[in-house]
């Protein structure tokens, strides 16, 4: 009766094989993306409120009255809108 051993190289080269497999098969994995349309694109520039699209002016004329020193609030109307904030 003759009995021949597993030899070594083989279970090497078998597990090297699966491994080679496993690298190319993540290469090939697609990752996800998005795009959006121009339709989207071009409704970005369209807002619910025109609070919005003259924020720009109105930060340039607050800047302008502060360094001017001609900024003023109601103390009152600042206090309840905190209280107003801190309710929710």
């Amino acid at each position: 009766m003759n009995i021949n051993g597993v030899r070594a190289n083989k279970i090497i080269n078998f597990y090297s094989d699966i491994r080679k497999q496993d690298k190319v098969s993540a290469a090939k994995k697609s990752s996800d993306s998005i795009e959006i349309s121009p339709l989207g694109k071009s409704l970005s520039s369209y807002s619910i409120d025109d609070k919005f699209e003259s924020n720009d002016k109105r930060i340039e004329e607050l800047k302008n009255q502060v360094s001017n020193g001609t900024y003023s609030r109601d103390a009152k109307l600042i206090a309840s809108k905190m209280l107003e904030a801190m309710k929710k």
